[in-house]
């Protein structure tokens, strides 16, 4: 189940709250977290996201998909809580067609 999966299963209360407690469960911070992205190739929206993480020592890999049409983005950067995690979740969910996994 992706993340947009479980906020969308949130029935009204805050929809991090589930992936919150989950995280709280599965991770010990601060600790180095691993996100990824799947955008069109669309300059502005690989700005968008890359400027997100710019000077916060992420290490960011890019790769095309066959079709050339989709990036995916793996996001390694480490974080100090739960908080900061969901934090990067909720300013990436602001470029349009995201898929977060």
């Amino acid at each position: 189940m992706s993340i947009e999966e479980r906020m969308d299963n949130s029935g009204g209360q805050d929809p991090y709250e589930n992936f919150r407690v989950l995280l709280q469960q599965s991770i010990k911070f601060p600790s180095k977290y691993t996100f990824k992205f799947i955008i069109q190739a669309d300059e502005a929206k690989i700005e968008m996201l890359n400027s997100i993480f710019v000077n916060k020592g992420a290490n960011i890999t890019a790769n095309n998909s066959s079709t050339g049409k989709y990036k995916s983005f793996t996001v390694e950067i480490r974080v100090k809580d739960e908080e900061e995690v969901i934090g990067y979740y909720k300013e990436v969910s602001k470029i349009d067609s995201v898929i977060m996994l």
